[in-house]
Parts: structure tokens; C-alpha cells; sequence
């Protein structure tokens, strides 16, 4: 049956301790057990509107919810002109995901707008006669005023949506509320099983390797290798393309599979512009079909080298995913391409000569909707630069240079859980961003206006609590990624270290490499928990050798699907340049060392001396 409109959204979760172990490639067959229970319960479709899993997957429960104002089986005497949105799992105990609070806040969004509601403000609702009302607070017939996103125990006897949900209803509401919230949600899974799925680039090879994530990690055997005379793939293989020297994840058609931009900035243009670059864009879910395209405006064609860094993300919000790239040549360039084919391009500094390292990493820093970039860069002068673009309406323009020097590798994402995506950049190097000698990583903090040196985190081998020591040339950041790997609902950060040496059986093994898992919390990083990571730790297959160059790559993304981001690191030069990856997946009780995997040249059947291990996407 149906209301007449929408006043109120009302947010639950399962309650089922078993919920929190399922991976999300599980929660579909969930759905169908949660329909089944409720059948039972004669109340003729799942109870809930919406429901939503960790990993930000949004199911429509009772048929019709997405266009209709649905009466619901889901809040006793308030099912009448309710949303019910449930979140799988049990937040007694479990921590929410921001992936699930955004997916909640993006129904919000979508059923309030259509009948004109503020998210933050509050209603008076009355209690209404309905099956099951024996389990309400409010007398019939009773009023009761609550904010418009409430949760279950506001109005009856339960504690749903649990201790840990509960307090997180005020962000849920400010998400809600802000401009945009119909922004392409990121994904970086292109068969759209539940699990994000891997990509290494090598980039020497002119390859790059998806490996898909899966219930027991990532799945070697369902591998697929892309090169530029590959099937679908425009253009054909040339030395020095460099195709995969960056990549990106997003879903720039609007069907909810991921695509992959891949950079190649060494490509060459059939006008004879040498290193002009080019991004090509491959379409999930078979990665078979896609386009290219190369700079455009008043960008200089001839070594512009333009894929040597790409990211996506939604810049204009409308509900689909936007490509960002930038190149070395001549000042450096940026380019944007958006969902329906519109492009902007400028150059990112005044200066002639070519630029260096540039990484780029994209999330909304003051939470406007619209997703903005963070571009990392060394100048002409040898100094470490960022500079933000904003997103609008009208897509993505270049704000300015921040005050805080870049190094070689940056990663965004919210550490604090604040609602603002924040970023930190990997400092490596400390001629280029005045750095401690071995390296280090600097967690800025996104706010309304921009990034903020208020709250700045600092973080070394020599900071409290963090283990090792500061050694000059460590190179600590030459990689960054962000992700929660132990579900206390603030992002982690993993910083490599490649060039760190390391003693094995009394024997200095020379640039071996290492990481360094570093915790996020309420107030940003922190030493306190950091964890160090190399071959020769204690359960970690093989051992440490000369030149391995460990961390010369890092991802910290869910591979497995069960809220919790596993380790994924690059060692390019191990077995003599081949290459390899190391996956260490997180578990409830920690890391889990013992089922950690090396996954070679043999497994991915990438290239002898492919240096397996330079780039990974996420």
C-alpha cells in the first residue's frame, strides 16, 4: 500500500551478529533470506524500503520504493509516510562503514527531494494503528516531534539501529543535506560481484593486469591482461607508450560497473607530436570495449606526456564518473573529460620546463557534493607542489597551489570521519618537500573552504610510538594509500618505504623495502598502533633480499569483500626485476599474516623483467 508522501526517514539495522562476518559479494543471497523472513511474517515483501551493506551496495527492498512513497513493515505505528533504510549487520558491536552512511544518505537525498524536505530539520509524526504496534513507545494516536532522520528506538521498544549506528544519524543527515549528494558513488568494481577488484600496472610492458577481488581475495585464475592489441583496446603496442603508467577506477557510463582509465604518457600522435600521451578508457564489466583520447586547447602536443597521472571521480555530479589526467611536458598539463564528452585543459605551472612524479587522488575536501583533485607534483625547481581542483556544476577548475610541500605519492580519503575527505601526501624525498631524511607522510584535513594545516599530521620512523627508526634514504611515501583495515570506522594509512635496508641473518640487505601501516583516528593519524611490514616479518612468505624494492607500491582496499581494507603491496624488483605482489589480508583479530600471498609473474603472467610492483589501483 502506499502514503501520500514522505515525512520521515527511519534508519535500522539487521541485528544479526552473523551479518558482520558476510563478505559483500554475500549480501545479495542476505536480501533473499531477509525477504523469506518477512514473508513469514505475512508482511508481503522485505519490510525495509532500502537496505544497504557495508561496502555501500543498495538494495530496494519493498517493491516500489524508488519512485513511491511505500508504507513500509519496518517501525510499528510510523510505517505510514516512513523510510525505512537498514543497514546489514549488528552496530551493538559493529562500526559503520562511510561507504554505508553515504549510501544512506544518498536515498535520503533522493525520496526527500522529491517532496521538498530539509534532512536536518525536525517533524511531528502521529502514531497510527498498524500489525505489529504492541512494540511502540507512543500511545495512539499520539504525536511525537524527532529529527527527519531518526532512528528505530526513537519510537519503539528495540536498540535498533544499534550503539554504534546511532550517534552517526547527525552525519548521516549533513550528507544528506549537502549540495549534490547525486554524485557517482566511487567503485572500483567492474563485474559488479560486491568485491573491488585490483589493477597492476607495468607499465614498461605496456600492460596492465585486473585481478578481481573475491570472497577469499583477490582471484588469480579470473586474471585479465590489457595491452593496446588487446580486443577492443584502441591504438597498437609501441616501445615506450607506456601504457599503464597510471590508472584509475570509476564508473564513467552510469551502469554500476566500474571502468578503468589507463595512462600512457609515451604515446606518440599520428601528427608526429612525440609523447603526447594519451588516457584510453576500457568499460566494465568485460573490459572489451572503450575510446581514447589525447590532449586538447591550448596544451602544447609534443611531449606533453599526458597519462601520466589520472584520476576519477564525479566533478560535476550528475550521477556519473569523470576522468582526470595530467602530464610532465613543458610546465606540466591537466586535462578533464567529463561523462558527456565536454573537456577542460590548462597548464599547471608558468614555467617551460618539464615537471616530475606527479600523482593524483581524488575525494570531496569540503563536502560541496561535487568531487574535487589533489594533484602532487616536483616543479622545475625540484620542489614539491600540490594544487587542488574544485569541483561544480560545471566541472573541475584549478583552485590553487596548497602551502604545504608535495613529495611523490598522495592518497585521499576521510581519516577523521568528520564527513570531509582529507588527504595525505608521501614525502620520500627531503630535498623536494622538506622532509625527515628517510621519508615521511603529512595528513592534511579537507573543511569547507579547502584543506587546513589546522590538525596537521606529521608521521616518520621517528614519531611515538611508530616502529623502526629514521634512517636517510628510506624513502618512506614513495606510496600511499588509504583504507580501514581494522572496521573502527576511521581510515588507516599504508606508507611505503622501498629503498629501507634491513638486516637479515647478520647480512645489510640493501633497499629491500618495507611498510608502514600507520592508524587513523577522531583527530587524524596517529603513531599509536603503527605496525611495520617487510618479508622477513614473522608468518610473511619468503624474506627480505637486497633491491627488492618492497612498497615501491601500495594498496589498502577490501579485496575480499568483508569491510576491512587487506594489504596489497608491490616489490618491483623482486626476482631480479620481474617483480611481484604481496597480499596480506585483515581478518577480525588482526592482520592475518599466515594467509598472506605472493602472487608472481607466474600467477598474473605478466612480463620477465615487467617490474610487477610499480603501480597499483586502488
Amino acid at each position: 500500500s502506499y502514503g501520500t508522501d514522505i515525512k520521515a526517514a527511519v534508519i535500522h539495522h539487521t541485528g544479526v551478529d552473523n551479518d558482520n562476518t558476510l563478505s559483500c559479494a554475500e549480501s545479495a543471497a542476505r536480501m533473499r533470506t531477509i525477504q523469506q523472513a518477512h514473508l513469514a511474517q505475512e508482511w508481503f515483501d522485505v519490510g525495509y524500503n532500502f537496505i544497504v551493506d557495508k561496502c555501500g551496495q543498495i538494495f530496494e527492498g519493498r517493491s516500489g520504493g524508488m519512485d513511491l512513497p511505500v508504507v513500509g513493515a519496518h517501525d510499528a505505528g510510523f510505517n505510514t509516510d516512513t523510510l525505512g533504510i537498514s543497514y546489514i549487520g549488528n552496530f551493538e558491536t559493529a562500526k559503520p562503514s562511510r561507504a554505508a552512511l553515504d549510501a544512506m544518505a544518498r536515498i535520503i537525498a533522493w525520496k526527500f527531494g522529491m517532496y521538498g524536505i530539509d534532512p536536518t530539520t525536525s517533524v511531528t509524526l502521529t502514531s497510527r494503528a498498524e500489525k505489529g504496534y504492541s512494540g511502540n513507545n507512543v500511545p495512539l494516536g499520539e504525536q511525537i516531534t524527532l529529527p527527519r532522520v531518526f532512528g528505530h528506538k526513537d519510537t519503539n521498544a528495540t536498540a535498533c539501529p544499534g550503539a554504534n549506528l546511532y550517534p552517526k544519524l547527525g552525519l548521516i543527515r549533513s550528507l544528506a543535506k549537502t549540495p549534490g549528494i547525486s554524485h557517482a558513488l566511487a567503485t572500483s568494481d567492474y563485474n559488479r560481484d560486491g568485491v573491488s577488484d585490483l589493477v597492476a600496472g607495468t607499465p614498461v610492458a605496456n600492460r596492465v593486469t585486473v585481478i578481481p577481488g573475491g570472497i577469499d581475495g583477490p582471484v588469480t585464475a579470473s586474471r585479465i591482461g590489457l595491452t593496446q592489441n588487446s580486443a577492443g583496446v584502441p591504438d597498437s603496442s609501441e616501445a615506450g607508450d607506456s601504457f599503464g603508467a597510471s590508472t584509475a577506477w570509476g564508473d564513467y557510463n552510469g551502469d554500476g560497473h566500474a571502468d578503468l582509465a589507463i595512462g600512457s604518457p609515451g604515446e606518440d600522435d599520428a601528427g608526429g607530436n612525440t609523447d603526447r600521451g594519451q588516457v584510453t578508457v576500457m568499460y566494465g564489466p568485460t573490459l572489451t570495449k572503450g575510446f581514447s583520447y589525447t590532449t586538447s586547447g591550448t596544451v602544447t602536443a609534443a611531449g606533453a606526456k599526458l597519462g601520466s597521472t589520472v584520476t576519477v571521480g564525479d566533478f560535476n555530479a550528475d550521477g556519473k564518473a569523470d576522468v582526470f589526467s595530467a602530464g610532465t611536458g613543458k610546465g606540466g598539463n591537466w586535462h578533464v573529460r567529463l561523462s558527456g564528452g565536454a573537456t577542460a585543459s590548462g597548464t599547471l605551472t608558468s614555467a617551460t620546463g618539464s615537471l616530475a612524479h606527479l600523482d593524483a587522488a581524488t575525494g570531496d575536501f569540503n563536502r560541496d557534493g561535487y568531487a574535487d583533485v589533489a594533484l602532487n607534483y616536483r616543479d622545475t625547481a625540484g620542489i614539491g607542489r600540490v594544487v587542488r581542483f574544485a569541483g561544480s556544476a560545471t566541472g573541475l577548475t584549478k583552485a590553487g597551489v596548497i602551502s604545504v610541500k608535495g613529495g611523490r605519492s598522495i592518497a585521499a580519503g576521510d581519516i577523521n570521519a568528520n564527513g570531509y575527505d582529507d588527504i595525505v601526501i608521501g614525502q620520500p624525498v627531503a630535498a623536494e618537500s622538506g622532509a625527515i631524511s628517510g621519508g615521511q607522510v603529512t595528513m592534511l584535513l579537507g573543511t569547507s573552504t579547502g584543506f587546513t594545516t589546522t590538525g596537521m599530521k606529521v608521521v616518520h620512523q621517528d614519531t611515538a610510538d611508530v616502529p623502526g627508526g629514521n634512517e636517510s634514504g628510506d624513502a618512506l611515501g614513495i606510496s600511499v594509500s588509504i583504507g580501514d583495515y581494522n572496521a573502527d570506522g576511521y581510515p588507516d594509512v599504508l606508507a611505503g618505504a622501498k629503498d629501507e635496508d634491513l638486516t637479515r641473518s647478520g647480512v645489510n640487505q640493501v633497499n629491500a623495502g618495507s611498510a608502514l601501516l600507520i592508524k587513523g583516528s577522531s583527530t587524524g593519524l596517529t603513531g599509536s598502533g603503527s605496525l611495520a611490514i617487510s618479508q622477513d616479518t614473522t608468518g610473511v612468505p619468503g624474506s627480505t633480499e637486497s633491491n627488492d624494492g618492497l612498497g615501491s607500491a601500495v594498496s589498502l582496499t577490501d579485496l575480499s569483500g568483508y569491510g576491512r581494507a587487506d594489504l596489497t603491496f608491490g616489490a618491483s624488483g623482486e626476482d631480479g626485476g620481474d617483480g611481484i605482489l604481496m597480499y596480506l589480508p585483515s581478518n577480525s583479530t588482526g592482520l592475518g599474516y599466515a594467509q598472506t600471498v605472493i602472487l608472481s609473474k607466474t600467477a598474473l603472467g605478466t612480463p620477465t623483467d615487467g617490474m610487477l610492483g610499480q603501480t597499483l589501483t586502488p
